[in-house]
């Protein structure tokens, strides 16, 4: 049997499966992060782990091709991460950004706008075969309403608590025994020495006493909704959608934090008349797949 390997290498995973030519799953697999800007070797290593599973997982079969959707592959070299994996396993490659292969994931080629906030943030518009990105600049730069940008914020409320003279929040305390600060100078060697990820680990303190009804933690988590929103709205007026819309979210800050999801969208619906709303779960390595299958077949 022939088959495709898909892979979605992000900033804090990279995913795997190896499809049939007519879609099937065959195989899968997972590693650590795929996000060739963090550290280009320890990604490449990561990569080549899950596509050495699913040829593994296939012994006997034979790989036609591999289709990678990188984080970070629109700042490198294209044709050098193309000639490493070519020379490596002697098939084709395809090469595509991570928010490319997730767009053609959830919108199977349609036009329409795909917003994704996990760790990072970035929204993608597809209008008449071209595409558009809105964010997804790096926590340095942006990532606003993004899980990082999440936590940043409850690290940002502890501090001004503390320059005021102001008692600390429920949030603040809970903060500060999480991240174990001795004195609130830590959390100075928190911020500049964890990975991003740490900080966005955060979140989930920020959702729990918003559900406590914290207020200074469900005004972080609204700002986050319409920080998101803003940002599907530049691209839809950039890209000059007009009428109804395609809509996608993926990334757990919009799938799985209902408080950040219902500010996001009814601000979306304020500007936008007639959405479009795609909502089902797919691996984004089915849209490397598919952008794989309608490149070379």
């Amino acid at each position: 049997m022939d088959y495709i390997i898909g892979i979605d290498g992000g900033g804090t995973k990279t995913e795997g499966a190896a499809y049939s030519l007519d879609g099937q799953e065959l195989a899968a697999s997972k590693s650590g992060y795929g996000n060739l800007l963090i550290n280009y070797n320890t990604a490449i290593t990561h990569i080549d782990e899950c596509i050495t599973a699913c040829k593994t997982a296939l012994a006997g079969h034979t790989c036609k091709g591999i289709s990678l959707g990188l984080a970070g592959s629109k700042a490198l070299s294209k044709e050098e991460i193309k000639r490493y994996f070519y020379d490596r396993y002697q098939v084709e490659v395809g090469l595509y950004d991570d928010a490319m292969i997730a767009h053609e994931a959830l919108l199977h080629g349609k036009d329409g706008i795909l917003t994704i906030a996990g760790t990072g943030a970035v929204s993608i518009g597809k209008k008449d075969g071209v595409y558009e990105y809105g964010g997804g600049w790096g926590h340095l730069l942006g990532d606003e309403g993004s899980g990082y940008w999440i936590g940043l914020q409850a690290l940002i409320l502890l501090t001004k608590e503390h320059d005021q003279s102001r008692p600390y929040s429920s949030l603040s305390q809970t903060i500060l025994q999480h991240v174990k600060a001795d004195t609130i100078h830590d959390i100075k060697k928190f911020v500049y020495s964890s990975p991003k990820s740490e900080v966005a680990s955060l979140t989930p303190f920020v959702v729990n006493q918003a559900r406590n009804h914290k207020q200074e933690a469900s005004d972080i988590l609204q700002q986050a909704g319409k920080n998101l929103a803003n940002m599907t709205l530049h691209l839809y007026k950039k890209q000059q959608f007009e009428g109804s819309c395609l809509l996608a979210c993926k990334g757990s800050i919009l799938t799985e934090v209902p408080e950040v999801f219902n500010v996001y969208k009814e601000a979306c619906e304020k500007e936008i008349k007639h959405i479009q709303w795609t909502t089902q779960r797919v691996s984004s390595a089915k849209g490397a797949y598919q952008l794989f299958m309608n490149e070379y077949k």
